[in-house]
This record gives C-alpha cells, sequence and structure tokens, in this order.
C-alpha cells in the first residue's frame, strides 16, 4: 500500500488505542497502515469500519450487554421480524435493525427484556397483550381529541 501523505511504502500493523464512544473511553486493538519512509499512520475505509465495531464491541462487554449476534438470535428463535419486535418493544422503526447490524447498543432496559424473552418465550404473549392496548388506548385519545379544525389531530 502507498502512503497517502508521501506515496512511501506502507505496511499493516496492529496497535493498541484508547477510544472514545459518547462518553466512555475503551482500550482496543486496530490495524492501521504505517507509512514506512514518513511514519505517517492511515486507515482504509474498511478498518476505519472495523475499529468502530470493535470500539462498540467493546463497550457492550464493559457493560454486559448483548453482542448484535445474540440479539438477531433471540429474535429469529422467537419467530419475529425486526419490525414486529420494534412494535412489541415500543422502539422507533430501524431500531433492531441498528442494534443487529452493532451500529447502535442497546440500552441495559432493552437488554435485559430481550435476556428475558430469550428465558421465557411465553412473557412474548404478554407483550402482545400490551401493544394492542397501547394500541387501542392511542386510537381512543385520538378520537376524544379530534376536531374537525385541525385534521392532522384526527390522523391515527
Amino acid at each position: 500500500m502507498n502512503c497517502v501523505m508521501c506515496g512511501g511504502n506502507a505496511i499493516a500493523v496492529t496497535e493498541r488505542k484508547r477510544a472514545r464512544y459518547r462518553h466512555e473511553t475503551v482500550e482496543v486493538s486496530r490495524e492501521v497502515f504505517r507509512c514506512k519512509s514518513c511514519q505517517e499512520n492511515f486507515l482504509t475505509p474498511a478498518q476505519a469500519h472495523s475499529y468502530v465495531c470493535v470500539v462498540k464491541d467493546e463497550i457492550r462487554k464493559k457493560h454486559g450487554l448483548l453482542p448484535p449476534r445474540r440479539i438477531a438470535e433471540i429474535r429469529t428463535k422467537l419467530g419475529l421480524s425486526q419490525h414486529e419486535l420494534e412494535e412489541l418493544l415500543g422502539i422507533g422503526p430501524k431500531v433492531v435493525v441498528r442494534w443487529e447490524s452493532g451500529k447502535v447498543i442497546q440500552g441495559g432496559v432493552q437488554d435485559s427484556l430481550l435476556r428475558l424473552l430469550e428465558r421465557e418465550p411465553r412473557i412474548l404473549e404478554d407483550l402482545r397483550q400490551i401493544q394492542q392496548r397501547r394500541s387501542s388506548e392511542q386510537k381512543e385519545y385520538a378520537s376524544s381529541h379530534c376536531h374537525a379544525a385541525d385534521p392532522m389531530a384526527c390522523a391515527v
């Protein structure tokens, strides 16, 4: 690989690096290219992506949170799509996609709920009932607050 700074020969090396993710600091290994001539370090896009994933994985380990692969396994064993799990947990669209891809770290409450679902799949029916009740309450609220002057208040 040619150095992006001086054009010299660069080789892949592994180094330890302190990294920050939000308010957390962890130490991880990462691969970079180091120029033999100018000693400049640089990363390819693939190395940069890998580094971000390693940092987030280390944060998960630090807090005892499920890794992305386990989240996907739990969801699959429950027979749920990503969208269905989002609906049942009352979280936004594409959140489970981001957890399972490793882009976003789930919170402790969500992690605990996923572990409970894994241990006691029967809880799934309770969550479905809660979701149905919540939906019913939202519709009831919308219909009681529907004003002809504000058509958006009537949209549910």
